[in-house]
């Protein structure tokens, strides 16, 4: 497969019943979806996969289930973040024996760690042990350590196999400035988050990828295509109908409302998160979801 990663990358979902129980079999249904939906990559676990809540066993279980569903379609990124770098360092082992393409992770986020000396040291290690290349989520700093441009630069100088950004400090925009404007050669690639209303944004700024939750997996990809061969035009009307489903789902801070749309696509079974209960979303939240998944249905391909 060509190491050079580059579109929209689905981050997957985990789906959960009402207890909380991970459904395994719909995981492995989600991710043969999103290899089916046109998309160029898939990521899990993250923080849209609510990976915090997963137990070490389920991510271990779950990267193989992954990259098994995808049978080589499209590159795999497994997400090794973990609050230690002993547990990131196991992990990524794993996704390497996994058969991962690629692996990201962001510095520990409970207990951050003090020194840029120990998060290099930290990045060093993981790569080292994957043995395949590694992904920087660079997320601000309520979660994330909010790494300078200047820094993720030396970290790919100094780590061969750390060579991709996925930059997600908010404004997105000139933080992905930042980091291209480096010219660093070592950054094989800088991908964004934001959704999907990021893509347009984030391509004309010169970014390799965007990075976002699979609910509209072909809607994103398409957007994505559609940059590359130059229909701005089209695109735009894509992404402008994709606004109006994204600002419907902001309504609700957790990922029940992307959750739902797959229940309604036929990926999963319910909309549940776990360790939220029995926080079901309301009649006329529904009701408004619906109205606004009229606007891309049409550009639905799976």
């Amino acid at each position: 497969m060509n190491t050079t990663f580059r579109g929209y990358f689905a981050i997957a979902l985990t789906p959960f019943n009402a207890s909380g129980d991970l459904l395994w079999d719909e995981l492995k249904r989600e991710c043969d979806w999103i290899a089916r939906s046109g998309s160029h990559g898939l990521v899990w676990p993250v923080n849209n996969s609510e990976f915090t809540v997963l137990s070490f066993p389920e991510r271990l279980r779950g990267m193989e289930l992954v990259v098994k569903a995808v049978n080589r379609r499209i590159p795999v990124v497994v997400g090794v973040g973990d609050t230690s770098k002993a547990g990131a360092v196991a992990l990524a082992e794993a996704a390497g024996k996994a058969g991962a393409d690629a692996i990201i992770a962001m510095p520990p986020w409970d207990v951050k760690m003090s020194s840029r000396a120990l998060i290099k040291d930290y990045f060093k290690a993981i790569a080292e042990t994957a043995g395949i290349p590694v992904f920087i989520q660079n997320l601000g700093e309520q979660v994330g350590s909010s790494l300078s441009g200047s820094f993720m630069a030396e970290l790919c100088r100094d780590i061969p196999l750390v060579q991709y950004v996925k930059e997600e400090r908010d404004p997105h925009g000139p933080n992905v400035d930042e980091v291209i404007a480096l010219a660093e050669p070592k950054i094989q690639g800088v991908f964004t988050g934001g959704q999907g209303l990021g893509i347009v944004d984030s391509f004309k700024r010169g970014a390799a990828g965007n990075m976002a939750s699979a609910e509209l997996a072909d809607v994103y990809a398409q957007i994505w295509n559609l940059m590359e061969s130059g229909d701005e035009k089209t695109a735009r009307k894509m992404q402008m109908a994709e606004a109006v489903a994204f600002k419907a789902m902001r309504t609700y801070a957790s990922m029940r409302p992307r959750k739902e749309i797959l229940v309604r696509r036929g990926v999963f079974s319910g909309n549940y998160c776990r360790n939220l209960g029995s926080n079901d979303l309301d009649k006329v939240f529904l009701s408004e979801i619906g109205q606004a998944l009229q606007a891309v249905e049409p550009y639905y391909l799976v």
